[in-house]
């Protein structure tokens, strides 16, 4: 089974309506997901009048020409290897776009396989904005689609295509190197690096010192998040080593993960009791826990205020939050990711250059209010004694 997918940024709904509708006397197996109309004019308009609600962006995508294409299978009939193709193609709809207008026709012109083309709107129905799907998210939808037909549609006699793993992103020199020293590639190596340090880090100061011990180095370029070997001083996007580990990665650096449990919710929780293995026997054995808080050491003070400052971290929309928030929107104060509960665009905008200036440029403009109104006061001040 084969899915591909095929963009356009021009509104040409009809030109790829009147090519789906080209393979005539299989109106029985069409799809309609979201629509009204069953005439062409009335479906192609339905289309446009969805596509006029998207706001203008340049290089904005209008819709999405995707094909479904199996191979023939011998022991069906054409009626049911098209029928379970439409079944097929509707659960693809329904986890790939729900929301949005589709309209799928089936072609039998070629004589190894069948295809479902479909149309899908890049905007959910009545909605300005575009469905974002990353690529990460795309890939799962295709994998899951191709394991749902593997499994229940054993007749259709498909092999695995989609989710096997192939060495499409090596170069040739990476594959012929393998296969010699049966040596890993760098790239792996690099992957295998981030994956050591992510399952060791616990928030984004702890992930950066990790990466830190492994030679590696976060950059940011645009919408790019990377590392940068420090031993060779090669960079590597992450999204090229592993599309899920980019998107992990970025997510801790965001702070957006759900924090871990505060101290007075863990003393909550019984404590395990743990087995023990003596003289061949297994016994329960469960220490006591004002025995063992008597054993450890003292806590520092500056853990003490640390931990303080963990159980009293602000509320987001609090008063004090959305004060530290201002703060750090002004560059007067440093996030923190224990302390300061952010958004995830707020925390990307850290990285930017141009963020870094308009805070620079908001501090300019504080000051210079500041200065007017000392000066307001100290006029009123002068009036007053004048009088």
């Amino acid at each position: 089974m084969i899915i591909k997918s095929m963009s356009r940024k021009l509104p040409s709904f009809g030109q790829l309506l009147e090519y789906i509708d080209r393979d005539s006397g299989q109106e029985a197996f069409s799809i309609r997901h979201n629509l009204a109309g069953r005439k062409p004019q009335s479906i192609c308009a339905e289309f446009e009048r969805n596509g006029a609600l998207l706001r203008k962006r340049k290089n904005g995508n209008y819709l999405f020409h995707e094909i479904i294409s199996i191979t023939r299978a011998k022991g069906l009939t054409p009626e049911e290897q098209k029928s379970r193709l439409q079944e097929i193609a509707q659960e693809y709809i329904n986890a790939r776009c729900p929301d949005n207008l589709v309209y799928g026709g089936l072609h039998q012109d070629k004589d190894h396989s069948y295809h479902m083309h479909l149309m899908i709107s890049a905007n959910r129905v009545g909605q300005e904005k575009r469905q974002q799907l990353s690529k990460h998210q795309f890939r799962q939808i295709q994998v899951k689609l191709e394991e749902h037909v593997l499994q229940h549609y054993p007749e259709l006699e498909q092999k695995l295509a989609i989710g096997k793993r192939s060495d499409r992103g090596r170069s040739k020199g990476e594959a012929e190197l393998e296969r010699r020293t049966k040596s890993r590639p760098k790239r792996e190596e690099i992957l295998k690096r981030v994956q050591t340090a992510f399952d060791a880090s616990r928030d984004r100061e702890s992930l950066l010192s990790i990466l830190g011990h492994h030679n590696l180095e976060i950059y940011v370029r645009g919408k790019t998040l990377g590392v940068i070997d420090l031993e060779t001083g090669k960079k590597h996007r992450l999204k090229t080593l592993n599309l899920e580990m980019a998107d992990r990665v970025e997510i801790r650096l965001s702070g957006q993960e759900i924090e871990p449990m505060r101290k007075t919710e863990r003393e909550s929780v019984q404590e395990p009791v743990q087995e023990a293995e003596f003289a061949g026997q297994k016994e329960k054995v469960a220490e006591p826990q004002q025995q063992r808080k008597s054993q450890e050491p003292e806590m520092r003070e500056s853990d003490k205020e640390k931990d303080t400052v963990k159980q009293e971290a602000p509320q987001y929309g609090s008063e004090e939050n959305i004060k530290r928030r201002q703060e750090i929107e002004k560059g007067e104060r440093t996030p923190d990711p224990e302390m300061d509960i952010m958004t995830h665009e707020d925390w990307r905008k850290q990285d930017y250059a141009s963020h870094k200036f308009a805070q620079s440029w908001r501090r300019t403009i504080d000051d210079l209010r500041d200065k007017d109104r000392s000066a307001e006061k100290s006029r009123e001040k002068g009036k007053g004694r004048s009088r």
